[in-house]
């Protein structure tokens, strides 16, 4: 890549969701420019997010239990068909 080699973006997001994010983003004195060149700079550095994301919901007990439940039971299949699959899940044991 050349030393003064430059690329372009371009995005479509919510007309809101811009303006708001301008208007923080110029009250830090950047311009979405500069905003977007630190996030990318940052993903390099870090080789991550810069910003932690939000857990996944565990799971509550009652769905620990049946994955749990389902875990137990033997593995059937591989099926050739969904309607194999259906006649399998509802046969009588």
């Amino acid at each position: 890549m050349k030393k003064n080699s430059t690329a372009s973006i371009h995005i479509r997001i919510p007309a809101k969701l811009k303006k708001e994010a301008e208007q923080v983003i110029e009250a830090l004195g950047l311009d979405a420019s500069s905003a977007i060149r630190l996030f990318y700079t940052q993903v390099t550095i870090h080789q991550t997010l810069p910003f932690q994301l939000p857990k996944i919901r565990p799971m509550s007990a009652k769905t620990k239990k049946i994955v749990e439940e389902a875990l137990k039971d033997e593995m059937v299949g591989p099926f050739n068909n969904a309607e194999d699959l259906l006649k399998s899940l509802y046969a009588e044991d």
